[in-house]
């Protein structure tokens, strides 16, 4: 019994030091940034490419994807959702990132794409730098990587931690821009979490348009695991920054991954099974930013749930990702695009838009 005692005391002393070394370390390492900070631009990979310093066509188009670092395809089950899953097997990374290279090679087209959980590396993408990997296929672009998740060791679960997380919003433009900024969002509060979460942000760009005015492109990227409360006070944030900008006649875009659906989409139309996560229940708020105008595919699902492999007959699909546009810019179109879930629990959706 005496031998026994030893060893439950050693075990449970260890589990004591463990706990606590990985607080402290979660604390010291802890990412802290500005409310407001300013971001690198870097230049295209196609050296002779020449960047249009001002926007003198009618329209634009955009494209928001939230790519979940590569490690969210398909066959995943995620345990943050409720499934089994930490970490994706790297041959599954691998897919989904050429899967992902590839579909955006043929639409290399479009004007603005709004990225949201791009790694650059980290255990959970196998080290991949999606950042510069999606930079050489839209090598006629410039980009802004914004980080919102660095974390030096993250030691959950337990069982199987999550290591090193580097990620955050990638934004590339076929237009020069001349200020890049990140936008500090308010976050969790809750102990030890808040530690080893992510530090949620805007990324905000401007760029010049042949009338004088400017083009505020905003990437977004929303609490999802909360009452609603942290979201609701990022979206005000967000929601004074747009009002700004509109008030000084320049026309504002704001793309992402919301983590509530629109106001008027009716959120059980693809449910198969009977669905009680409050995440996928919910609306946003039909007088948020009234009289600017929610685009958005109503026909195609832009995510899944994730506590099971995506099975086209059960899994639970909804529409989160989408933009708000100013009352002084025409939605052309707006198209979600159907991937069948192969390289993302998110699906991307096309915006194209005119200046008035």
């Amino acid at each position: 019994m005496k031998q026994l005692g030893v060893i439950l005391l050693v075990l449970v002393l260890a589990a004591v030091l463990y706990v606590g070394g990985m607080l402290f370390l979660g604390w010291v390492t802890k990412f802290k940034p500005e409310p407001l900070e300013k971001v690198e631009v870097i230049s295209p990979q196609n050296q002779s490419y020449a960047l249009p310093k001002t926007i003198s066509d009618s329209t634009v188009s955009l494209m928001i994807w939230n790519v979940g670092y590569g490690g969210l395809g398909a066959e995943v089950d995620f345990f943050y959702d409720g499934g089994k899953m930490v970490t994706s097997p790297k041959e599954h990374v691998t897919k989904n990132n050429e899967g992902m290279k590839n579909f955006l090679e043929q639409h290399s087209d479009v004007d603005f794409f709004l990225f949201q959980e791009v790694d650059r590396k980290g255990k959970r993408s196998h080290e991949t730098d999606q950042a510069e990997n999606f930079a050489k296929v839209l090598s006629n672009h410039q980009y802004t990587f914004t980080p919102n998740y660095d974390v030096l060791y993250l030691p959950f679960p337990f069982t199987d931690p999550m290591g090193r997380v580097y990620g955050g919003l990638q934004s590339l433009s076929k237009h020069a821009s001349t200020e890049n900024l990140r936008i500090a969002l308010p976050g969790i509060t809750d102990f030890p979490r808040k530690l080893f979460y992510l530090e949620r942000c805007l990324q905000l760009q401007r760029f010049p348009v042949a009338n004088g005015k400017e083009l505020i492109v905003v990437n977004a990227h929303f609490e999802a695991y909360d009452d609603g409360g942290i979201k609701k006070q990022q979206m005000e944030v967000a929601k004074k920054f747009m009002d700004e900008e509109f008030a000084k006649g320049n026309y504002v875009i704001m793309g992402g991954d919301w983590n509530i659906a629109p106001a008027t989409f009716n959120v059980k139309t693809w449910e198969k099974e009977p669905e009680s996560d409050a995440l996928y229940l919910k609306n946003n708020d039909p007088n948020y930013m009234a009289g600017w105008q929610v685009a958005y595919d109503s026909t195609v699902a832009t995510n899944r749930k994730n506590k099971t492999a995506f099975d086209a007959n059960k899994t639970f699909t909804t529409v989160i990702d989408y933009y708000l546009v100013s009352p002084n810019l025409e939605v052309e179109s707006v198209n979600g695009m159907d991937l069948k879930f192969a390289f993302s629990d998110h699906q991307p959706v096309k915006l194209k838009v005119r200046f008035k």
